[in-house]
């Protein structure tokens, strides 16, 4: 069935999805004629961040406020203390990179929505469960955490999730952030460690990926319930898109290295949902459109809310470091501090820390120390999905807890093995690229 836009979205929130539609289309031609700068793409963020307050959860919403009050203090200390105004433009422009990276992708999930939705029979077994495992996985490397949403409420839809279904998505969407491009963790990576090369991290990513989903598929085919789970069923319709646009991406680096990765994926989401729903969806196309624009884009608002005060708080610390001649970073960066900083932020994770704060501030904190910016990319990516699948404080998490009523204990027990095997598994890629790199 075609959606159709409707009239009930809240008029504030009908202002937000047109608030971030402008900001999408500032930042790109920012990126792409320098016409403008970046704080003016990062203007209509603040405003929209103001009007979402009210649509976020409490928690999220007092992470975000604490990151702001941070940044803002140190901003506000290295201004009276005599730093220039670079670190209040940066916190000024609110990320808007990522922002309009995230904004471009969740166009893709009307695409994504129309070639996985089904009504056939939820096949049981081993089997389906890694179908399950594996189309998730790419499918959510395209649409991040929407993937967990579409495949989990149609396996809930006639009896609730088990531990293992939920353990599948969880798996399936954490692991994404080792390699994806158009994962907000390799856009957070891109900016956090600049110099960093996407084929690079992609080329250690993958293999990373590869084992840490033959170790979760051999765990999951292990489970005494697997028989009797249910998995999704998953077709080439599904799995098409992902595999595509992972090229376009590729490609367009390729001809256009000028542009940034974080751009390149943007123009790529945009221009792809443009193509599809003009080629095969010309009579649903703009109603498709405005109804994402309506309601999909002011969903949106706890990422970018959060965004925004990673933003904030990435300036306040450097212009507070900077304004008291303070250095935390060691005096080189190789593979013994970068396995630390991975422990380190794995941690953190643990305890409740986004990784989006934890990147950015890693960033802010090790990059003077340094020489190879794909050393720090690779470990950035590699605490993302770790800490992401291990902790019960993280997104995807608190999202199988709520919406299923999956145990945080449960899958914290089935976790227990994975933790350190991939801790291992990290190491030995920080390790190996390290050597191939000659980072000493």
């Amino acid at each position: 069935m075609d959606q159709k836009a409707t009239p009930t979205a809240p008029p504030i929130t009908v202002i937000t999805g047109w608030i971030l539609l402008t900001m999408l289309f500032l930042s790109l031609i920012a990126a792409l004629t320098h016409a403008l700068p970046g704080y003016i793409a990062g203007i209509p963020v603040w405003f929209a961040a103001i009007l979402l307050i009210r649509r976020q959860k409490r928690n999220q919403l007092i992470q975000s406020a604490i990151l702001f009050i941070l940044g803002v203090s140190g901003l506000a200390i290295g201004i009276y203390k005599g730093v220039d105004n670079r670190y209040l433009i940066k916190a000024l422009e609110a990320n808007q990179l990522i922002v309009a990276m995230l904004i471009g992708v969740s166009f893709l999930r009307i695409v994504a929505t129309r070639s996985i939705q089904t009504d056939e029979r939820l096949p049981p077994g081993q089997k389906a469960l890694l179908r399950t495992l594996f189309g998730t996985h790419l499918i959510g490397a395209v649409i991040n955490i929407s993937s967990i949403m579409i495949v989990g409420d149609r396996l809930s839809a006639q009896r609730p999730l088990n531990t293992l279904q939920g353990l599948t998505l969880l798996r399936a969407f954490s692991i994404c952030a080792c390699w994806s491009p158009f994962f907000a963790a390799m856009g957070i990576v891109l900016i956090s460690a600049p110099g960093a090369q996407l084929g690079t991290l992609i080329l250690y990513g993958l293999p990373t990926a590869l084992i840490a989903l033959l170790l979760s598929a051999w765990q999951i085919a292990r489970h005494p319930d697997a028989a009797q789970t249910n998995g999704y069923p998953m077709h080439f319709g599904a799995l098409w898109m992902p595999f595509l646009l992972a090229v376009l991406v590729m490609i367009s680096h390729q001809y256009l290295p000028e542009l940034s990765v974080i751009t390149l994926v943007t123009l790529v989401a945009i221009l792809f949902t443009l193509t599809y729903l003009l080629l095969l969806q010309p009579r649903n196309c703009f109603s498709l459109l405005r109804t994402h624009i309506h309601e999909g884009l002011p969903k949106l608002g706890s990422e970018v809310t959060l965004f925004l005060a990673a933003a904030v708080l990435a300036s306040g610390v450097a212009a507070l470091l900077e304004s008291m001649q303070i250095r935390l970073a060691p005096e080189h960066f190789t593979a013994p501090e970068a396995c630390l900083t991975l422990l380190a932020l794995v941690g953190l994770a643990l305890i409740g820390m986004h990784p989006v704060t934890s990147a950015v501030l890693a960033g802010s904190i090790l990059m003077p120390s340094v020489s190879d910016p794909n050393l720090l990319g690779i470990t950035l990516l590699l605490s993302w999905s770790i800490g992401v699948g291990l902790s019960p404080f993280s997104g995807v998490q608190l999202s199988l807890q709520s919406r299923y009523g999956i145990s945080a204990i449960a899958l914290m027990k089935l976790n227990r093995f994975y933790g350190p095997f991939m801790l291992s598994v990290g190491f030995a890629v920080i390790w190996s690229y390290a050597k191939v790199a000659g980072v000493s």
